[in-house]
Parts: C-alpha cells; structure tokens; sequence
C-alpha cells in the first residue's frame, strides 16, 4: 500500500496531510542542550513536547529552543532530521510513502537535496517538491491552469506566485510574515505599559484580539508579563480597542511587496490574472479582516479560503493524488509540470 502525503515545513509549524487531507501539525522546533554532552547527544524533544517549554514560564535551565530556518536558510540539519522523522512516525504510513515537498520560490538546489535526502531517511520512499504558494491555491480549491495571484502569509515570509494558464509568472518572497504582527505586539506593550512579554504571549494576543478591519466583536484576554526597570511579575488585561493599529508597519511591508510584484505582471496579462485576484493564504491571512483591507488597498479581488493555514499542505496532498503512478521527470521540484499532469488525469477520468 502506497501512503500519499503532503509536508509543508514551515517556520513555525510543519504540517502534514494525507489524500483525504487530514491534518497533522506540530510547532517545527526542537530543544536542544545548550551546552555539549560527553554521549554526544544535543537533542531533547521536538515539536509539541519542545514547545511546552516555550510556554512553561520556570522553561528548562538546559535546554533552548531552535527553528530549522533562519532567514530561510536550512542552517541545522540534525535537528531538521528530527523534527521531519518525528512528523513522519506520527503518520500511520503503509510500506511505501511518497511525498510531495513545499518549497519557497528562493529555497537553494542543495537544500531541497538534502531535504529529500531527510525524508529518505525517515522512510519516505518518494520525494517531489512545489513551490508553496502554488501548492496553497490547489489547496485552497483551485486547479492548476488558474489565472490568478497565490499569496501565501507565513509565519517568517510572505510568498506569491503569479500564475497564468497553468504557467508561472513570477514567483517572489519576501521575509515578512506573521511573526512580524506578534512582535508589532510585543513591542506595542512594551511601549504602552514598560512590560514586557515573550512572543508566546503576543501570539495568544494577537489571535484572541487581533484585527485590521472593523466588525470583529470586542475581547480581552488577561496575560502576564514582566516590569522591564523592575524585573517583577504584572499581570494585566488587553482588549480588541487597545491594540487597534498596532500591525501597521508588517502590513504596510506586505502592501508594499505585493504592489511592486503586481506591477511586474505582464500589461497583456493583466485582465485574465485580476478576473480572479488574488487568493490569500497561511497562518498570517487568518488575522481578522486581512482579505478586506488587501481589497480595499489595492483595488482587486481577493478570497481567503476557509482554514487558510493549511491550504499548503492540503494542496501537496492532493497533488500527490493526482500524480501518475510511475513518474518521469528531469527535476524533483514538479512545480512548472503541474498543469500538465493535471490535464493527463483529467483526461484519464
């Protein structure tokens, strides 16, 4: 039996999904020894087990936190091993697997290799890459031979593809993401009150609270932060109306970025690519009103799907699926095949 998954490893999460596009997610971090050990080993836990730390105020005197991307680089490759081979074993797998990998449009051909080989190692059978904003429109339920703008908001960098009649135009990133709102956050409370909290707390706060657009009800939220002259422990209550404007600077960088990318469509192209517009996913679209006011501000249409976050790995699923049983290819990044396995299946049915 042959199991059929889609990964996307992310800056914050890795995400698995299977054919029927069931969803398995666990923070893509792992704790390490911060100092070295005499039997060698440097990792304790990864992903959920790991990120409990990050929320357990007392943390773990031995150990630090660690991502597998640094400004997109792949810059640890022992810990992404795990935190990949971790994801794996939590999937009920047949004999063989095979996957298909998202990658950001600037990723290096030497740091998919060694992804792959990760995977390999992990007992993945077969191994193809698609660019993630392509993969995140399938998901979203799109085919491939769409004429439309892919932006993808993650937690690190924000990804579009442009794509017209199953052929990419551009594909561009930039690192802006959703971890630039929670920081606009934690900076906002520090200003405001000289309290500072950890990037955990501005999160919680951020998806609780967070909004760019009016309508969203008014909440609050109780958190506990720390007095930056004093060192002591504050506990306080945030509201909707108190962080009003505070993601302002992130959002203006995104406006910005798609703008310059929209601008380098193709005059010719331009009524067929906005028939449909844009289409906004990742963790970062799912901040209330982010679909309305990219509307608003560049004058196109734009859907976001439900549950956004996980149109990335939904889409490598099901382009997995779709995928003849026995492949020939001059690359394992399939991203520019696409529409033409596509029309093979569809002709197929």
């Amino acid at each position: 039996m042959v199991t059929k998954i889609g990964l996307d490893l992310g800056y914050a999460n890795i995400t698995l999904s299977d054919a029927m596009s069931e969803i398995y997610r666990e923070p893509s971090i792992a704790l390490m020894y911060k100092d070295a050990r005499a039997d060698g080993v440097r990792i304790i836990s990864v992903g959920n087990e790991a990120f409990e730390y990050s929320a357990d105020e007392n943390g773990n005197e031995e150990g630090m936190l660690v991502r597998p991307f640094k400004n997109g680089i792949l810059y640890d490759h022992q810990l992404t091993g795990e935190i990949i081979k971790h994801a794996i074993s939590a999937v009920g797998a047949g004999e063989k697997i095979r996957c298909v990998l998202g990658v950001p449009s600037d990723f290096l051909p030497k740091q998919e290799k060694t992804l792959y080989e990760m995977l390999n190692k992990a007992g993945v059978s077969e191994v193809y890459s698609v660019n993630r904003a392509y993969a995140a429109l399938i998901g979203a339920g799109y085919s491939p031979n769409i004429n439309a703008i892919s932006i993808n908001v993650g937690a690190q960098a924000c990804e579009i593809l442009v794509v017209h009649s199953g052929k990419v135009i551009i594909a561009d990133r930039k690192n802006v993401g959703g971890e630039d709102f929670d920081k606009a956050v934690k900076k906002y409370v520090l200003d405001q009150g000289d309290v500072n909290i950890s990037l955990y707390v501005a999160r919680a706060i951020k998806e609780r609270l967070g909004a760019v657009w009016k309508g969203k009800p008014n909440d609050s939220i109780d958190i506990e932060g720390t007095l930056s002259l004093t060192g002591s422990k504050l506990k306080m209550n945030v509201t909707t109306e108190d962080i009003v404007g505070v993601f302002e600077e992130p959002l203006y960088d995104i406006m910005r970025y798609v703008v310059d990318v929209t601008n380098r469509i193709p005059p010719e192209l331009i009524p067929d690519i906005f028939a449909n517009g844009i289409i906004l996913t990742g963790g970062g679209a799912e901040l209330y009103g982010m679909e309305n006011l990219m509307e608003k501000v560049l004058g196109i249409t734009v859907t976001k799907p439900n549950n956004a976050i996980d149109a990335v790995a939904k889409g490598l699923s099901r382009i997995c699926a779709f995928l003849p049983a026995k492949m020939k290819y001059e690359s394992k990044n399939i991203t520019d095949s696409l529409f033409k396995y596509y029309q093979d299946r569809q002709n197929k049915d």
